[in-house]
């Protein structure tokens, strides 16, 4: 049974399990871009905004022009220290959603959209939590 999308995009019951199975299969992943942000003293405010940013997006590619206008202007070294993981992330979000996605366009922009997303909770929640346990 396929579920529609916000965009009016029909997205079939093996292609949602196929975001859910690899969302888990990158936790650990998520985890170490998390420890990566704690570590690069970004600020709860910039976590925030790519948080926000990937919710409410509809395009991918926003969320890589983010990390990379953060990266390059950057005069901390906080963005150049994590901004590559992010974006090797990103492109393996990219991959996957190909791969489910096939040919049709719309369906991998949406797969892309809602990998992003869960990958985005899953970052957020490690770098909060390995925040508040720095020492």
């Amino acid at each position: 049974m396929a579920q529609r999308t916000k965009s009016g995009r029909k997205l079939e019951h093996n292609q949602l399990k196929g975001i859910d199975l690899y969302l888990e299969e990158i936790y650990e992943n998520s985890i170490t871009a998390g420890n990566e942000m704690v570590a690069a003293a970004l600020r709860n405010a910039q976590i925030r905004g790519l948080e926000t940013l990937v919710t409410s997006t509809g395009r991918f590619s926003e969320i890589i022009n983010y990390i990379k206008n953060q990266t390059g202007k950057d005069r901390r070294n906080s963005w150049v220290r994590v901004g590559p993981l992010l974006l090797e992330q990103l492109g393996a979000l990219e991959e996957k959603a190909r791969e489910l996605g096939g040919n049709d366009a719309g369906q991998v922009l949406e797969i892309k959209l809602r990998l992003a997303r869960g990958w985005a909770k899953q970052v957020v929640a490690h770098y909060l939590y390995s925040a508040l346990h720095k020492t």
